[in-house]
């Protein structure tokens, strides 16, 4: 019966992520509030990016990610982040809450956009 429970569990978390992908999981309390996921933006213009943070224990700042790779970094809870144009094609942007050591403390938020 333990088993079960923990194969449906599992297939419940699964479908969850299916169906609202991952900003299903993100932590409330890191919203990127501009542009939401699923816009699109201007191939060349700036990406303006307009977070609001309440960190987690442990967090000290955060960085923001494009594609995987630091863009920058954050020191402010509420404020905006000029990204570079982006080249077409689809992107995650991601924020991350780091320790002082800049090492993520697991609180993070993800969207996608399209540039075209």
């Amino acid at each position: 019966m333990h088993s079960k429970f923990i194969c449906v569990s599992r297939a419940l978390l699964t479908l969850s992520v299916a169906l609202w992908g991952s900003s299903a999981l993100a932590d409330a309390n890191l919203k990127i509030i501009s542009p939401t996921d699923g816009s699109k933006v201007k191939v060349s213009e700036p990406v303006n990016v307009i977070y609001s943070i309440t960190p987690n224990a442990g967090g000290d700042h955060s960085h923001i990610y494009v594609n995987g790779k630091e863009a920058g970094i954050l020191r402010k809870l509420k404020s905006s982040f000029s990204l570079d144009p982006l080249p077409a094609g689809t992107h995650t942007l991601c924020i991350k809450v780091v320790n002082k050591g800049h090492a993520s403390i697991g609180q993070e938020s993800c969207i996608k956009v399209t540039s075209n």
